[in-house]
């Protein structure tokens, strides 16, 4: 048992350094020589977990992917209405930003680049198509504009990049939530129908 232990521990800390080199010094920066003397385990235990450094980082890139999903899609089942969950996968796409920045960095870094597999890539956009539905549902309903459902779920994911540093960096808390609620319906008024009142229709027009 306590074999298994300590394989998880070394293969944890393979990816958990791979992580903060590959954000530092880019793919071809990170040589698998660094992130073994980094994470403290021989090169030959790193290529026993990951053959290869492509294998590496499409493990990585499909284990951040599939954080990240889970943590947007926490609690949106709960809400009523197309309107509040998309509320809710926005306020949970800023707290793990916060949380995660490296992991962030990451799959923002290699969402689009060659070193990971198309393979690794599909699998990693499957955990949120539940945002797709969601947009394609809000259509259903007439509530979001008729407009194709990927590209709004590529406009939302680009407004993050931009906007969670802003909300992030801002230490008061009540201005945080003010930046937050700012945001959403700056959001919604993009995607809906009929632009109104924000997701939660919530005052935004406040002092700062």
């Amino acid at each position: 048992m306590r074999g298994m232990e300590q394989a998880h521990e070394k293969r944890d800390a393979i990816l958990k350094t791979a992580l903060v080199l590959f954000c530092e010094r880019g793919f071809y920066g990170t040589p698998t020589s660094l992130i073994s003397r980094e994470a403290g385990v021989a090169t030959g235990t790193l290529f026993f977990y990951f053959p290869t450094k492509e294998e590496l980082i499409d493990t990585l890139y499909r284990q951040v992917k599939s954080e990240a999903g889970a943590a947007l899609k926490a609690g949106v089942e709960r809400e009523p209405t197309v309107k509040q969950k998309l509320c809710r996968v926005w306020e949970n796409a800023i707290a793990w930003v916060a949380e995660n920045p490296d992991k962030y960095r990451f799959m923002e870094q290699f969402a689009h680049s060659p070193f990971v597999s198309s393979t690794a890539h599909e699998e990693g956009m499957s955990h949120f198509l539940f945002l797709l539905e969601l947009i394609r549902e809000g259509i259903r309903e007439g509530i979001i504009r008729d407009y194709d459902p990927a590209l709004l779920c590529s406009i939302l994911a680009t407004s993050l990049s931009g906007i969670a540093p802003r909300i992030i960096a801002e230490k008061d808390p009540e201005k945080k939530a003010l930046l937050t609620r700012q945001t959403l319906a700056f959001l919604w008024n993009g995607l809906a129908a009929d632009p109104g009142a924000g997701p939660r229709d919530q005052e935004t027009k406040k002092n700062n």
